[in-house]
């Protein structure tokens, strides 16, 4: 608890941020409490009079608070209430009636026909995640929701595959001698690989296990296909048993990379392959394919679930190995291939090739020994012994000539305009008091919480998150509501620096109004911090349309000059990339009523399958895209994470719009445009990080030739030595992490019991009873009749159609207070008679339980089901079609 001495110098703080005429309207806002003699003495004084008089103390400091709101200075009023609230006992507020109630039916059903839910068709906003998420699709620590138990479907090839004629394939030619023309026929590949790329191949195949270093646009991927074709012919060739199948697995970080990927893949011909979506579990796959695409954490799944051994695997390719976000799980999928003394991973008899591919293998500015450590545990990691790189200098200077490189390559700092940045920092701040004023305000914060974090300083908005985490789990629902429209207009604050004030505020004051309205019977805090909200909102709207002024964005008017200018090119095609759905919707339609772009400009935009608000089905986003590259749409505005599954050899210029993301980022996004004299701009200002990250992201190709240079100096058998000994090093670590880890969830699962609740993470209302959940597959449901009874549905105007299940609505939370998503509705079209089902996102529940010995209340808070504390039991396949059932299928849900 802070002391008195802090309060002390809380006050002297006070003092130091008044100007002199605000230091005399506060003394004027005092009147009798100062005697007029000392009016004009130094504040410390006027605060030693308050402290006297027990005006003000550490653990009541209203009446400062007041006055410094009347003053308008609503930060130090702020800082102030914050103190209070420290030094002063917490608050509590009666719970909300409708989470206490037990579990009847006739609580529940008591709604007339009218006022249900049931039949409400939402529009299609309302079902818009949230519109600040950060649309980066990586691959997180899900458990995908596979089949385990059923009897999986089995996925046919979409088209006949040509078989090879192994007769007269001479592997020997493959590996060490030049690729004739003849010779690629008879291995049937259409394209004539480059030197350069033969040189990678060979060089892979004598190194066995390898991970091979090239700079983006050089083909790894192709080259990770000539090697398939190679390894499937060996094995072809080299068996003696009737029926020998080739089975390999491509691996990427991302969803969005995947259907590029195997699109490049497939032009090697004769072996078949898929790429495995989200809504399908791999092993359909493995009797009809040759070469399975998937995100690590599928395999991994599989693994775990001892229905894909690595001993019948015979090669795994780990695309972009160096990306540190998905390590842990490219290093669990390692662990199965090394760590066989685990009683849980099965022995493998028959190890596969490993092939890394990877464009990055150094720290930026890494020092030389720095390189050497980092190249030693990348290859310890995937159990190779050596990297493959371009050695030949003829075939560095054949890289050089042939891959395309940008004719335009330029950073456009955006010199700022003194009539938009004053508008832009007074709505700035005007957002910026409104967030203050509501926690300020006791009816809208009665229970006095505050962030620890000042609001400008880094981790804010995290700070944020763990306030409303702790508020979730406090079950304080009306400071939940309060935490929620706060961090929507914090997250607005960073568009007003992209787009326009117009554009932001208008977008604020639509998203409130539809989350408003998604409530039957709002709470009273929830109508209040809403129309504080609107009416700001109206207000600084009205001004800017009343004032006449047209103020764009400086950066959007050179978007659309940019855009002007090469419309005139013929064939055009632009793909402008940003940071959020957001921006990518909001710009596209600025850019399709702005009228010096009619009838030039043909704008569309997308966003990733896990993005945020604007989630598309495959067919909407093939249509966009097929659209884009034959020319119905010539510019496309996409979230950052798309384009790193874009493959569009039609377009001509890239524009990054004030956002650089990581270290790939920068090179990935140049090598987008492809025709002959492309483009590529990033549109920022000189003081901001972006400008700052391009800087350095563009000396990651040179780094790459540093990094190589750098192995290629270490003796060979040196380098050999180093990698083993780490090797042996990291097996250690990981079999003693698995064991503790073992060991760890054997004692969970038998000390803690399934007693307790399931509730509605926002507002707590009752859902069902834990003892009710059980699992399915990778699903946990709760199975009892009355759950259906405890959420309302909104039925969408036509279901999301994909290849096992279709979506069609959202499921809520139960009270008229709240309707906060829980999951959606959903048909699964393999099990008709138990559909439809109510999937569950673990995010948006949470589990009350009371402690045995002290009778005290525990609230549970996980992002999955699999982090729960205790393990669910296996649902017995008793069920009837009669039986109301509830998943958890997280990676149909549009926001999981």
């Amino acid at each position: 608890m802070p002391s008195d001495m802090d309060f002390r110098q809380l006050l002297i703080d006070l003092e130091d941020e008044m100007s002199i005429e605000e230091r005399k309207k506060f003394v004027f806002l005092l009147g009798d409490d100062i005697p007029k003699r000392k009016r004009e003495d130094p504040l410390v004084e006027i605060f030693t009079i308050l402290i006297d008089r027990g005006r003000i103390s550490p653990t009541n400091c209203s009446y400062l608070v007041e006055v410094l709101e009347r003053v308008k200075l609503t930060a130090l009023a702020y800082n102030v209430a914050r103190f209070e609230t420290k030094n002063s006992p917490s608050i509590s507020l009666p719970m909300v009636s409708e989470k206490i109630q037990p579990i009847n039916n006739a609580d529940i059903l008591s709604t007339t026909a009218n006022e249900n839910l049931r039949n409400n068709v939402p529009t299609v906003e309302e079902f818009w995640n949230d519109i600040n998420a950060s649309d980066e699709m990586i691959i997180l620590d899900y458990e995908q929701n596979t089949p385990i138990d059923i009897k999986p479907m089995v996925a046919k090839p979409e088209s006949p595959t040509i078989t090879l004629s192994l007769e007269n394939i001479d592997l020997k030619v493959f590996e060490n001698d030049s690729w004739s023309n003849e010779f690629l026929q008879k291995i049937n590949v259409n394209i004539h690989p480059y030197e350069y790329q033969r040189e990678l191949v060979q060089s892979a195949i004598q190194a066995g296990n390898t991970i091979i270093c090239l700079r983006t646009g050089g083909g790894k991927t192709f080259v990770a296909a000539l090697l398939l074709k190679y390894y499937s012919i060996k094995k072809m060739t080299s068996s003696n048993q009737t029926g020998t199948k080739f089975l390999a697995f491509f691996i990427v970080p991302r969803r969005a990379m995947l259907k590029q990927q195997f699109e490049k893949l497939k032009q090697i011909g004769n072996l078949r392959v898929k790429a495995c979506d989200e809504n399908n579990d791999i092993t359909q796959y493995i009797n009809n394919y040759d070469v399975i695409g998937c995100t690590p954490q599928k395999l991994l799944n599989c693994l775990k679930a001892k229905k894909v051994f690595l001993s019948n695997i015979d090669l795994l390719c780990f695309d972009e190995c160096h990306d540190t976000v998905v390590h842990n799980q490219y290093v669990g999928i390692m662990q199965y291939l090394m760590c066989g003394k685990i009683d849980h991973i099965p022995p493998v008899t028959s190890s596969p090739i490993i092939i890394g591919l990877t464009a990055v293998v150094g720290f930026h500015r890494s020092s030389s020994s720095q390189i050497t450590h980092h190249l030693t545990v990348l290859c310890a990691t995937f159990n190779c012994l050596t990297i493959t790189a371009i050695m030949k200098k003829e075939n560095e200077i054949e890289l050089e000539q042939y891959v395309s490189r940008t004719s335009e390559d330029e950073i456009i700092c955006i010199n700022k305009q003194k009539a938009f940045d004053s508008l832009r920092l007074s709505i700035e701040n005007e957002l910026k008091n409104l967030i203050l004023q509501l926690f300020l305000n006791k009816d809208t914060n009665p229970l006095r919480i505050f962030p620890e974090k000042d609001f400008d300083m880094n981790g804010y908005e995290q700070n944020l998150e763990i306030l409303k985490q702790s508020e979730q789990k406090n079950q304080h629902f009306s400071s939940v509501i309060l935490i929620n429209y706060i961090l929507v207009i914090y997250r607005h604050l960073r568009a007003l620096t992209d787009l326009t004030p117009t554009l932001v505020l208008s977008h604020l004051k639509d998203y409130f109004e539809m989350i408003y309205k998604t409530r039957e019977h709002p709470i009273d805090i929830d109508t209040l911090i809403y129309e504080k909200c609107q009416s700001l909102f109206k207000k600084k709207l009205t001004e800017i349309e009343e004032s006449g002024q047209i103020l764009s964005n400086p950066k959007l008017e050179k978007l659309v000059e940019l855009l002007k200018n090469h419309a005139e090119k013929t064939n055009n095609r632009t793909l402008v990339l940003v940071e959020r759905t957001f921006y990518a919707q909001k710009i596209c339609e600025l850019l399709q009523n702005h009228s010096e772009l009619k009838n030039i400009i043909k704008p569309c935009w997308l966003v990733g399958q896990s993005g945020g608000e604007s989630r598309k089905s495959n067919k909407k986003e093939d249509s966009i895209l097929n659209g884009f590259r034959t020319g119905i749409y010539n510019v496309m505005i996409s979230t950052d994470v798309v384009q790193a599954g874009l493959d569009i050899p039609e377009c001509s210029m890239v524009l990054r719009y004030d956002f650089v993301p990581d270290s790939m980022g920068t090179v990935q996004a140049r090598v987008r445009a492809r025709t002959v004299g492309c483009a590529y701009y990033l549109i920022t200002t000189k003081d901001s990080q972006n400008y700052t990250k391009e800087l350095d992201n563009r000396q990651c190709e040179q780094d790459l030739r540093e990094v190589l240079e750098t192995w290629k100096r270490i003796p060979t058998e040196q380098f050999k030595e180093r990698v083993m000994e780490k090797h042996a090093y990291l097996i250690t670590e990981w079999n003693e992490s698995l064991i503790k880890a073992l060991a760890t969830e054997t004692t969970i699962g038998k000390n803690i019991e399934l007693t307790g609740d399931i509730l509605c993470r926002a507002c707590g209302y009752l859902l069902g009873k834990l003892s009710r959940v059980r699992q399915h597959e990778q699903s946990y449901f709760v199975n009892d009749h009355d759950f259906y009874n405890r959420i309302e549905e909104k039925l969408l105007p036509e279901p999301h159609e994909y290849s096992r299940t279709s979506v069609t609505g959202k499921a809520l939370c139960g009270s008229k207070n709240c309707r906060a998503e829980l999951g959606c509705i959903q048909v699964l079209k393999d099990l008709p008679k138990i559909s439809p089902i109510y999937p569950l996102k673990c995010e948006c529940i949470k589990i009350k339980q009371i402690e045995k010995e002290s009778g005290k209340e525990i609230i549970i808070l996980k992002k999955k089901w699999k982090k729960m504390p205790f393990t669910i039991p296996l649902l017995e396949i008793s069920c009837t079609q009669n039986d109301d059932i509830f998943y958890d299928a997280f990676d149909i849900l549009c926001s999981d």
